[in-house]
């Protein structure tokens, strides 16, 4: 009852402010942005979850009953930073607390609706952050570098700053491990499982990498939980007396490169030292997996920027080099130079049952995937030193967008044409710069500095069905079709096109950042973004 008549009264009181979303128009998990963590920053229990605040991935949720994560709260619900320093559960309340570098941030419904306060409203400093958050009956603690503040637990008031505080009963969440003895004494006398040990209040891996325990709560019901400085998540129970690790989603802290094998996704990042490897997840289920370069025999640490996945072989294009993956043997190896594969940033791949075509900022090249050698077929000249953007295999012919214009390999002759030699253009606006290439339905679809063009394989007929100054003459990363949208990723978000109407509906949240992919997945769109990777439920906003 009590509960019931609370929520009546903080929704009555706020009401005015019931539009905290990034967008009213979307339900708090529409969007969801996957990143890896960094650094386990703290950890707190509630009713379903338990909340753990990260370094660079926002809170994520671990169900208590289920022994699953859910998805994370991130910018995409409203925190004002993904960097989390303190996170409390109020369990008086109801109320979920997050303390970014510069906020407060407090939430009834525990998933959006975020109400923030700047710190230096609190009479924090601007250097100053918050490491801890607990709660009395009444009022919230804030553990900041040396004081505490003291808040009203339902409105967030301010109610006074104390060198120490003047209550006693504080239920504090975790803060950063210093040794405490409680928790010292449980890492001494429990085991870690899945080849991992407990060396005192370190722990050490299954490849023998030393990793600091970052925090620790001792929680109800028996449970326990450890977080690590590398994003591990460890349950534990007094039971068993020992660590289970876990990894809440993917290690990827942005995504450029993207790849649908009809079962998971692939994904790679340009920055791989903190993304630490390729990975995949399975839109349906979840579940994801890593191949770190540091533990992976043959895997070159590189920043990967194009994957494609066929005849169970993955062909991953990074810089100067290229990852191949044998999915039946478990086998890795790279290619380099002296196989032929071109220098630089390695934009796109596109394989057969016989060869890889591999575009690059230098060029373009053909790779036998028996040999794992060059096979040249005579067009590299041609792409000497000019960057190719997208490679597409169409009906047996290679589709190539570059700087230079879009071209047609037919192997068959094998000759190359121009794409606008194919059939009838009417329109005199160069292609050129093409960055993207789409067939869908027998269109074919380019996106260059002339806008989207369409070419009909039925009527060869070319159309400049837009142009760019339609969605703002930016420029596009990517695009992804289905019967009547177009779905264009841009430098600062998305952008969606009526095929027939040219209605567009522009997304441009600071939360998403550049669009390097876009996946469609039945009525859910996958964008591998500079911010990672974020899944987008776009059918309710249509």
């Amino acid at each position: 009852m009590f509960r019931f008549t609370f929520s009546l009264l903080f929704f009555l009181s706020h009401l005015t402010h019931l539009f905290a979303q990034p967008d009213s128009r979307f339900r708090p998990f529409d969007w969801v942005i996957y990143r890896g963590g960094g650094s386990i920053t703290s950890i707190t229990e509630g009713y379903t979850f338990a909340y753990i605040g990260t370094e660079m991935g926002g809170l994520k949720r671990f169900n208590l009953f289920g022994n699953t994560f859910d998805d994370p709260i991130t910018t995409a619900q409203g925190l004002k930073d993904n960097h989390v320093t303190a996170t409390h559960f109020d369990m008086t309340t109801g109320l979920i607390w997050v303390a970014t570098p510069n906020h407060i941030q407090y939430s009834f419904s525990r998933e959006g609706d975020w109400y923030a306060d700047e710190l230096k409203n609190l009479g924090l400093s601007r250097n100053d952050k918050v490491y801890q958050i607990g709660a009395t009956e009444n009022y919230i603690w804030l553990q900041a570098r040396a004081s505490f503040v003291k808040l009203d637990h339902s409105s967030g008031s301010l109610i006074g700053i104390y060198p120490v505080p003047d209550e006693l009963n504080i239920s504090w969440s975790s803060g950063e491990y210093k040794g405490d003895l409680d928790l010292h004494e449980i890492f001494m006398n429990y085991i870690a499982m899945d080849g991992w040990l407990l060396n005192g209040d370190e722990l050490i891996d299954e490849l023998g990498r030393r990793i600091r325990i970052s925090t620790g709560l001792i929680a109800q019901h028996g449970n326990i939980f450890m977080g690590t400085e590398d994003g591990t998540f460890f349950q534990g129970s007094t039971t068993m007396q020992a660590f289970y690790p876990m990894n809440p989603d993917i290690p990827n802290t942005d995504i450029v490169a993207l790849f649908d094998d009809g079962k998971n996704l692939w994904l790679g990042s340009s920055d791989f030292i903190a993304s630490k490897g390729i990975s995949t997840i399975n839109p349906q289920t979840g579940e994801t997996t890593v191949f770190e370069f540091e533990a992976t025999v043959n895997m070159l640490p590189t920043s990967v920027y194009s994957i494609h996945v066929s005849e169970n072989e993955l062909w991953a294009g990074g810089k100067d080099c290229m990852l191949v993956y044998d999915l039946k043997k478990d086998y890795w190896r790279t290619l380099d130079e002296t196989r032929g594969v071109p220098t630089g940033a390695i934009w796109d791949v596109y394989g057969d049952s016989t060869y890889v075509w591999v575009a690059s900022s230098s060029g373009i090249r053909r790779i036998e995937k028996s040999t794992r050698r060059e096979a040249p077929i005579g067009i590299e000249n041609l792409f000497f030193n000019i960057p190719v953007y997208d490679i597409e295999g169409i009906e047996g012919n290679i589709w190539i967008g570059s700087r230079s214009g879009v071209f047609v390999f037919k192997p068959e002759n094998p000759q190359i044409k121009q794409a606008k030699d194919l059939g009838r253009k009417d329109f005199p606006e160069m292609m050129i710069r093409i960055t993207a290439i789409k067939e869908f339905n027998r269109d074919i679809f380019v996106v260059g500095e002339m806008g989207i063009a369409k070419f009909d394989m039925d009527a060869a007929e070319w159309d400049l069905i837009f142009p760019s100054t339609i969605y703002g003459a930016k420029a596009i990363y990517s695009l992804a079709v289905n019967k009547k949208y177009l779905f264009l990723g841009t430098e600062d978000g998305l952008v969606r096109l009526n095929k027939k109407t040219g209605f567009s509906r522009e997304y441009s949240f600071p939360f998403i950042g550049q669009v390097n992919e876009i996946i469609i997945v039945d009525k859910t769109l996958w964008l591998g973004t500079t911010k990672g990777l974020i899944k987008f439920k776009w059918k309710r906003d249509t």
